[in-house]
């Protein structure tokens, strides 16, 4: 049996006074995408369960059935719903998901909840960082250690202060880290990687304790990428991560995401 929605208190309260005229269209279709993924997202909607059928949809949100097909269509694409002929449209394995990309990140209700995504996501950049820290150690050219030096100084001159302005330049601390290895495919999975970077950055950031930490961490990075030390760049990135590690535990203080296997890091 698929989860029944209260309208009253999901659906119709995400709508206020839209209507149905064109002015206000794009922002009804959002406001329905945005919804049912959170719905999916949040699990209200576990994977192989059905929806509501469109014209209940359609009644709940107070839209026309156009508008909840349009929405169906835009998170299937995410890799989030299925329709099948006879059945309707069914949640899709979470394994489908295209859970690195930022829409779809963006969509998430409680990412700081998830923490089975927050942890995969932290381990993925164990993963693939402190490789890219020691290539950029070894090829990278002065103006790619410019660059990440100036996102450093950006970091500095942010903390503690403006958060979001730390969150821009700690992103492009990283990025330039990647660019400045010089490896084609990591390159190509900037915006994928950065997807990753962004929603971890976003949560670590908030419950950090102590910023100056972190930014002396950054700066040991910077440092060992500056005087070619590939084994120092490396090593510095995994202590970067492992404050992003200790400051996540934070967030579940009673079950702590599972430590990464430091046996699988190079």
């Amino acid at each position: 049996m698929p989860e029944t929605v209260n309208s009253d208190t999901d659906a119709m309260t995400l709508l206020p006074s839209l209507g149905h005229g064109s002015t206000h269209g794009g922002r009804v279709h959002d406001a329905v995408v945005r919804t049912l993924a959170a719905w999916v997202l949040g699990r209200r909607f576990e994977p192989g369960s059905i929806l509501p059928r469109e014209e209940g949809l359609a009644s709940q949100f107070g839209v026309s059935r156009s508008t909840i097909r349009e929405a169906v269509r835009v998170m299937s694409a995410k890799g989030l719903l299925e329709t099948r002929q006879r059945i309707g449209v069914r949640v899709r394995p979470r394994d489908d998901w295209r859970l690195l990309d930022p829409v779809v990140l963006a969509w998430h209700p409680d990412l700081a909840g998830d923490a089975e995504l927050v942890d995969s996501l932290l381990e993925a950049r164990r993963i693939i960082e402190p490789a890219a820290a020691e290539l950029a150690a070894r090829r990278g050219t002065a103006a790619d250690l410019a660059e990440i030096k100036a996102a450093y100084l950006a970091m500095e001159t942010a903390i503690p202060d403006d958060l979001e302005a730390c969150c821009d330049a700690d992103l492009a601390f990283h990025r330039s880290i990647i660019v400045a290895s010089h490896n084609v495919v990591l390159k190509g999975l900037i915006g994928t990687i950065e997807a990753a970077m962004r929603a971890t950055f976003l949560l670590t950031t908030s419950v950090m304790e102590n910023q100056l930490r972190t930014l002396s961490v950054h700066k040991d990075v910077l440092e060992k990428i500056r005087y070619r030390d590939t084994a120092g760049a490396r090593s510095a990135m995994n202590r970067l991560l492992d404050v992003a590690s200790d400051d996540l535990s934070r967030l579940w203080p009673s079950s702590p995401p599972a430590a990464p296997d430091q046996s699988s890091i190079g």
